[in-house]
């Protein structure tokens, strides 16, 4: 007996999860997104664990070539051409993939345990834990993120660690708001009320009943803040977060030593940096946008 409702529990899960992919694979363009952001992950996964795939030796940091300082154009030799100083951008880029993906999950996925354990926990025993909470994230909404995140580096030190850290204190309100809303509303369930009635504690109902039905929202905020995390990243970088001729291989950072030569005629130093921002923004967020349609109760009738 025990087992058939295993086993029936089981085959219901994975016939909602095909549907899903039924419904997010039906939109064209958010299939698209997935092809590119799945290419990106290869990238950065052959990046990781086999570089000489990609024709690279040193993943962790640039290669420089001070005989040839100056920007070259693209070229056989250097399809995306070279930036200052000598930094072949082709190889560079592959680089930097590997990088903004890692850090922007590292960011986001921290940022989003931590936001929804405390939405979680705050929704749930309400009062005056969650008049605290909220405040706290009125506090954080308040300030903007980019002046809070230069702000923490400046005392903590300018790095991509300590940049990706200070993101991740600013970013867990978002998931903590978003948790804490979908909590109040099952909270309030009759399958919840008749769990308390029946002695179960209170930890087993947040995370076997409540939990599970508030993570549609958290995985479609979560993908658009992958998006938003590299956006946030290459624009700390471009404004000189990271400290100089550090040549760290990171988009924004590439685009921000490029720029100079790219107003004096050298387009492609910060054409390509910028493209790869760009493209991987994009397939992201049509990830998100499919799967908010996906995970859309009305879609799904």
């Amino acid at each position: 007996m025990i087992k058939d409702r295993f086993l029936d529990s089981i085959k219901s899960r994975f016939s909602m999860i095909k549907f899903t992919l039924l419904v997010f694979t039906r939109n064209i363009s958010s299939t698209l997104g997935l092809a590119i952001v799945l290419i990106y992950v290869i990238i950065a996964l052959i990046d990781q664990f086999y570089p000489p795939l990609l024709g690279l030796t040193n993943i962790s940091k640039l290669s420089l070539n001070f005989t040839q300082t100056l920007p070259q154009p693209p070229s056989y030799a250097h399809p995306f051409g070279t930036t200052y100083p000598g930094i072949d951008l082709y190889h560079a880029i592959l680089k930097a993939i590997r990088v903004d993906i890692g850090f922007s999950g590292f960011v986001t996925v921290g940022a989003a345990f931590i936001g929804v354990m405390i939405g979680l926990v705050s929704a749930y025993y309400g009062k005056w834990l969650d008049t605290i909470v909220m405040r706290i994230t009125d506090i954080f909404f308040s300030i903007p993120y980019l002046v809070l995140a230069i702000a923490i580096g400046f005392f903590l030190g300018r790095s991509l660690v300590i940049l990706s850290l200070a993101l991740m204190i600013i970013w867990w309100p978002i998931y903590a708001r978003v948790v804490r809303g979908q909590v109040l509303s099952i909270k309030e369930y009759s399958y919840i009320e008749a769990a308390r009635a029946s002695g179960v504690r209170n930890i087993k109902i947040m995370f076997k009943h409540v939990l599970p039905n508030t993570l549609a929202p958290v995985f479609v905020q979560f993908s658009f803040d992958l998006a938003v995390v590299v956006l946030v990243i290459a624009t700390l970088d471009f404004i000189g977060f990271t400290p100089a001729n550090a040549y760290l291989p990171e988009l924004g950072y590439l685009s921000y030593i490029g720029y100079e030569y790219a107003v004096n005629g050298y387009w492609w130093t910060i054409l390509f940096p910028g493209l790869a921002i760009m493209i991987y923004a994009m397939g992201m967020n049509l990830v998100g946008d499919g799967l908010r349609d996906a995970l859309d109760p009305r879609l799904r009738r």
